[in-house]
C-alpha cells in the first residue's frame, strides 16, 4: 500500500493530464472565424473553458514535477506538508515502538534516585 503523498502525487498527475487534453480539445474544435466578420474569442464559453484548463494543467505539472524533483533529492515536497510521507508498515512500527516520554521520565527518576542518595549518604 502506498503513502497517502504518494496517492495525491497521483492524483495531481492525473488531474493535470485530463485538463491538458480536455482544454487542448476545446481549443483545437473552437469554430473559424471568416474575414468579413468580426470574431471574438474571449466571448466565447469554450475559449474560457480551455484556457482555464490549460491553466489547470499547467499548475499541476509545475507541482509534479517540484514533486519528482524533490523526491528525487531526498527533500520533503509539498505534499509531505499536509500529508503523511509514512507507510502503513512506518506507522505501525513507530506505534509499537516506546514513547520518548517513558525515557524522560526513566530519566527524571534515575535523577530523583541519585539525589536521594547523596543525601542519604550526607547524613
Amino acid at each position: 500500500m502506498e503513502t497517502p503523498a504518494k496517492t495525491v502525487e497521483r492524483l495531481v498527475w492525473l488531474v493535470a493530464t485530463v485538463t491538458a487534453f480536455g482544454g487542448g480539445n476545446l481549443l483545437l474544435n473552437l469554430p473559424e472565424c471568416d474575414a468579413n466578420t468580426m470574431c471574438s474569442y474571449q466571448e466565447m464559453f469554450d475559449w474560457k473553458l480551455g484556457i482555464g484548463l490549460l491553466s489547470i494543467s499547467l499548475i499541476g505539472i509545475i507541482l509534479g514535477i517540484q514533486a519528482i524533483l524533490a523526491r528525487n533529492t531526498n527533500k520533503k515536497i509539498w505534499i509531505t506538508i499536509i500529508f503523511d510521507d509514512r507507510s502503513e508498515r512506518e506507522v505501525i512500527q513507530d506505534a509499537i515502538i516506546e514513547d520518548d516520554i517513558t525515557d524522560i521520565s526513566d530519566g527524571w527518576a534515575k535523577l530523583e534516585e541519585r539525589h536521594l542518595t547523596n543525601r542519604l549518604e550526607e547524613e
